[in-house]
């Protein structure tokens, strides 16, 4: 009897130990070879059997990367029956050779197994239309927005932007300028299927007569409908080129009574900030135009031309909705001063 106890002791733990599920794959690596970047998701099923004597459970299968996603049954996999794990690549942005890594997670004896994947994604086909990002009906610009840069104010300023006629017929192509400063001119009008064109802007900063950070709109006619703007932006300040030692020594010279301010306001309300604007040079400043950076914020001054020597008072007004919070509000100060043509001054705003 004890014979057999110390036989029961011994061995039923070790047929307890023995059941186990084991899982076998057929393969546990797959070449997909050379697949296009747009031809979809790349799939592949990996088939495995339960080789054990208990339930074969997945617990996980998890890839290395978003670009890889595994599926698989959550149901026990009975002994001598098979699975199969589906695992999914996403070629799309992802050209050149990959290979991705799937780690499967089970209750088997072989308790984490690892699947790979590998190949090679061709590009995609270049679109010839992919440079020219801006529509006006069938034709397309590189860009809808020609910056100038700074220029002088007596500068004229040209550029160019291309487009192309993306449709199957015939386009004609017109450029409506209501100013008079902007002469805008497309070579050729008539585009066929496909053709590429030039627009060739000629900017005269004397005739805008203005300064500072400046925009001008131009209307895109397609096929004598308006389909699209083109805008021209431009930084015009004054010409100091030509000054001498002693012109700079006699110029006027702009500084603010406090380098920027901090304002509290409440919200939904209006309130002003007032501060001082000083001529330090020793001839007469000329501030030629004030730039709020948004329409919440408004300013004025008493004077436009100040004397050498003298002050003038600027008034600020701010507008607030409902909404709390710190604000940096900037106003640019365009003047004669010629080693700061171009002055900022800056208004923190707490809104309570």
């Amino acid at each position: 009897m004890k014979k057999l106890i110390f036989l029961l002791l011994t061995f039923v733990p070790l047929l307890a130990f023995s059941q186990k599920a084991k899982i076998e794959f057929d393969k546990t690596s797959h070449n997909f070879g050379t697949i296009p970047e747009n031809g979809g998701a790349a799939v592949y099923d990996f088939k495995f059997t339960n080789t054990g004597t208990v339930p074969l459970i997945l617990t996980n299968v998890r890839a290395g990367c978003g670009c890889t996603t595994p599926e698989w049954d959550r149901k026990p996999v009975a002994p001598g029956e098979s699975g199969l794990i589906k695992v999914s690549y996403n070629p799309l942005g992802r050209p050149g050779s990959f290979i991705k890594s799937i780690a499967v997670n089970s209750n088997a004896s072989n308790s984490v197994e690892t699947l790979t994947i590998r190949g090679k994604v061709t590009r995609k086909p270049t679109d010839p239309y992919d440079a020219y990002k801006y529509g006006a009906g069938p034709v397309k610009f590189i860009t809808n927005n020609v910056y100038l840069g700074a220029i002088h104010n007596s500068d004229v300023a040209e550029k160019e932007i291309e487009f192309v006629n993306t449709s199957d017929k015939t386009a004609t192509v017109a450029i409506v300028s209501p100013a008079k400063h902007i002469t805008a001119t497309v070579t050729p009008s008539t585009l066929e299927k496909g053709q590429t064109g030039k627009l060739h802007i000629k900017y005269a900063a004397a005739q805008k007569n203005d300064w500072g950070f400046v925009s001008d709109p131009l209307e895109v006619k397609i096929n004598d409908a308006i389909q699209g703007q083109i805008v021209v932006n431009a930084t015009i300040n004054e010409d100091f080129s030509q000054y001498t030692p002693e012109m700079l020594e006699k110029a006027p010279v702009l500084s603010f009574s406090e380098p920027e301010a901090t304002v509290d306001i409440a919200k939904n309300s209006t309130q002003t900030h007032e501060f001082q604007i000083q001529n330090t040079g020793k001839t007469d400043l000329i501030i030629r135009k004030l730039k709020p950076s948004d329409e919440t914020i408004s300013i004025s001054t008493a004077k436009s031309t100040i004397k050498p020597g003298k002050k003038t008072k600027a008034i600020v007004t701010i507008r607030t909705d409902g909404r709390e919070g710190k604000k940096i509000k900037i106003i640019q100060f365009t003047t004669n001063d010629p080693k700061n043509p171009v002055s900022t001054y800056k208004i923190n705003v707490n809104v309570k």
